[in-house]
Order: structure tokens, then sequence, then C-alpha cells
């Protein structure tokens, strides 16, 4: 009975753990809308193969997705050093000595030279009792850890396809827009050759050549400059996406223009979009990290069992090494209670529980950041859309004026500057279209960004990351 309850208290005893209750606020807000069904291959409704083709290069080739695999591959390996310390270690030995005594030597009663062998073979047993829950806090610690780099990982792919689609769509716009500045450019220097005809011929002052060689020069300035977006937003896209350095420093891109999107997105916040961030979910998994660790820090005030052990071999010949006569063995323990530091335990707790009011404050602030890049990206996408149906408007107006003003310049009934006048204002008009089209499209990005993307918290999380994980280029490793 007596040793019944000893392994009753022993077992009571390391089922301790001194990390703290971790309390997480709930937050609060209104629901206005049910949840939309979004597919982590969100991308693909835009039907465009070019984008299709590029996104799947980025998450072959990127670096920094390469970066967040790593990471969550130490992670892993970090886990299983943290298990490995729930259970006791052995180590096999072997050795083997032979020595000289000296006939001087004042145990040597023998007067001549003593020689002698001494092997030993043997497996060691190394065990600290968990009693305070101390390396089981540190597997809750590793395992949260763990969970917190699959939730980077899904982070850094969701923002890596973000970032190549919006790209992608703005390498597209500014193509559209050189192509635009460059028609507008040939309009300007015929409307310039038309003021100067004029000027020459004295029905215009020097002050109306003057100015309408400032538009020209205006839109000179415009389309190198469009040129120079161009190459920006070229540059970014192909370090997002390329391998190949000659990729990157020569060739152009491919695109198509955008036109729609089929997903229908809504105006409100749906109740489950916490569980669809992976962003949050990592914040909160760092949370528990450091609540766990607090835990492991408080282990320290109290005393330590250690057990070790040794069986083996040890004999002066080969031969009988392994022989019954040659068995040995010992154990010990070994119990350590700290007394006085000079403050470092405390400081060692006092610095897990700051660390853990750090990430409780970059939890919180990655909540604000989200509920703010939420109601931010849906603002975003009613504006735009907005916008866009006032260009498109807009567009429409200027096209009919370009029609009439054609008809009336071909029956002579208006000078031609006037029909130049009316083709400049059309392509200015299909820039400002143009833009509002792809910062619809941007728009569209953001709230998929905002709302997750299509992640969902899965218990086979690692399982479908490791799936992913194969299309990526680990060749450095060979």
């Amino acid at each position: 009975m007596r040793n019944l309850l000893l392994i009753f208290l022993v077992f009571f005893i390391s089922s301790c753990s001194l990390k703290p209750k971790l309390n997480i606020p709930q937050t609060q807000y209104t629901s206005k809308e049910d949840n939309i069904s979004l597919s982590k291959e969100w991308w693909k409704g835009f039907n465009d193969a070019n984008l299709n083709t590029i996104v799947n290069q980025a998450l072959k080739n990127n670096t920094d997705l390469r970066i967040a695999y790593v990471r969550m591959e130490q992670a892993a390996a970090q886990f299983g050093i943290s298990l490995s310390d729930l259970f006791p270690k052995f180590d096999g030995s072997a050795s083997g000595a032979r020595a000289k005594t000296s006939i001087n030597d004042p145990n040597n009663q023998t007067n001549r030279f003593i020689y002698g062998n001494d092997f030993t073979m043997g497996l060691g047993l190394s065990y600290e009792i968990d009693l305070w829950g101390k390396y089981r806090d540190s597997l809750g610690a590793a395992r949260a850890a763990l969970r917190a780099s699959e939730f980077d990982y899904e982070a850094a792919r969701l923002s890596l396809i973000s970032n190549v689609v919006q790209l992608y769509f703005n390498l597209a716009n500014a193509y559209e827009a050189m192509d635009i500045l460059k028609q507008t450019l040939d309009a300007y220097t015929q409307t310039y050759g038309v003021k100067l005809m004029q000027y020459e011929v004295g029905t215009i002052g020097e002050y109306e050549l003057e100015q309408s060689r400032a538009e020209l020069q205006s839109v000179k300035a415009q389309y190198t400059s469009a040129i120079e977006t161009k190459e920006n937003y070229l540059k970014a896209l192909k370090i997002l996406v390329s391998s190949d350095f000659d990729d990157i420093l020569y060739k152009e891109q491919d695109y198509t223009k955008f036109s729609a999107y089929a997903l229908a997105l809504p105006e409100g916040i749906g109740s489950e979009i916490l569980l669809q961030r992976p962003d949050i979910n990592a914040a909160l998994k760092r949370l528990t990290q450091q609540n766990y660790l607090v835990g492991v820090a408080r282990t320290a005030f109290l005393p330590s069992l250690s057990l070790t052990g040794l069986f083996g071999f040890e004999s002066n010949d080969l031969d009988t090494l392994i022989k019954g006569g040659s068995k040995t063995w010992n154990i010990g323990g070994n119990f350590l209670m700290p007394i006085f530091h000079w403050g470092e335990i405390y400081q060692n707790v006092n610095l897990a529980k700051l660390s853990k009011d750090e990430a409780f404050l970059n939890y919180e602030n990655t909540l604000r950041t989200a509920f703010g890049e939420i109601r931010l990206a849906l603002v975003q996408r009613k504006t735009s859309m907005q916008n866009y149906e006032n260009y498109k408007n807009l567009l429409q107006a200027q096209e009919k004026i370009y029609e009439l003003a054609s008809i009336r310049y071909e029956n002579g009934s208006i000078p031609l500057i006037e029909y130049l006048d009316a083709r400049r204002n059309l392509l200015s008009a299909k820039i400002s279209f143009a833009n509002a089209n792809y910062a619809m499209a941007n728009a569209i990005v953001e709230v998929i960004k905002a709302f997750g993307g299509g992640f969902e918290v899965d218990e086979n999380l690692s399982k479908e990351i490791e799936e992913d994980s194969k299309t990526l280029d680990m060749s450095f490793r060979k």
C-alpha cells in the first residue's frame, strides 16, 4: 500500500505544470454578413493563363516562401528535441587502457614493474524526473511554436500570391498606360504642328504656341515616367517570381488585360473571419508558446531530481570482458535545490512574463491591424467599383464626343484643332478608365487577402503544407 501511495505521489507531482492560466479576451464585433467561401487557388478566378503561370512560378521559386518553409522545419526539429527530453537518455560507451606501474611507486611492493589492462563496456542512463512539468511545458511551447510556424508559412504564401497578382495587374496597367500615352503623344505632336502653322501665318500668337509646346513636353515627360513605372513593376515581379537571373535582367512579361472577376464579394464581415486569417492564428500560438515558457522559467525555483546509472562489463582482459564475472552496474540520484542566485531565477521568470506580455500585445495589435485591413479593403472595394462606373461613363461620353467630332471634321464643320482636342480627351479618359479598372482588380485582391485567401484552420495543415511544399525549388540542398 505504501509503495502504491508513493507511485501515486510521484505521478501527481510529475503531472504538475507551473504555467499561468491563459486568458484571451473575446473579441466583440457585429457580424453584418455571412462568410464567403474562397478557394486557396482564388487567383484562378481571374481566368488569366499568364497570371496562373507566374503565380505557380512564384510558389516554386520565391525565396521568402522557402525561408518560411525552412523555419517551419526548424520548429519541427526543435519540437523533436523537446519531445526527447521526456524520456531517459541511453548512451553506449567502451574504453581500453594499459598502464605501467613504477618500481618506486609507494604502493608497489613487488620491486618490479607492473603492467595492467583495464577494459570497460557499458550502457549509461541519465534521466531527470519532470517533477514540475518543465519538460512538458517546454514541449507545449515547442508544439505551439511549430503550429505558429505553419501559420507563418500560410501567411507568407498568401502575402506572396497577393503581391504577385497585384504586381501583375499594376504591370498590365503600366503597359496599357504606355500604349495610350504613346497615342496621346502622337496627338499632341499633331496639335503642336497645327499650332505652329497657325503661328507662322499669324492666326495665333506666341503665347498660344508656347502653351501648346508646354503641353507636348508634359506628355513626353509622362510617357518617359510611364516607361520607368513599368520597369519598376517588372523588376518587383521578376524578383518575386524568377529563379533565373537572365530572366530578371532581360526578359519582358506577358500579360492579359483585366476584364472581370466572377466571385461576388460581400460588403460586411462574417462571424468566422478570425479563423480565416493565418497571421491571427500565428500570433495566438506565439502567445500560447510564451505562456508555456513562463511555467518553464518558474520551475527553476524548485528542486530537481535526476537519476544516473551504468550497466556493463569491466575486465583486465578482453577475453573475459563479456563474461558473467565481469558484470558491473551502479545507479545513483542527484537532488538539487536552488538556495540563493542573486535574483537570477526571479529575473528569468520576470523576463518570461514580459515576453508573454509582448506576445499578448502583438496578438492584440494583429487583431487591430486585421480589422483595419478588412475595413479599408471593403471601403476600397466599394469606392473602386463606383470609380469604375464613373470613368466607364466618362469614357463612353468621350468616345461619343470623338465620334461626333470625327464626323464634323470630315464634313468641314470644325477645324482640325477641335478634332485633335477631342482625340486627346478620349485618350485621357482611356487612361483614367484603365487606372480605375486595375484599381478595382487590386481592391478585389485586398478583400480576398483580408479575408484570409481561402485559408482554414485544419488539424491536417502540416500534411497540406508538406504536399504544397513539393513544388518548392529546394535543389540548393543537393
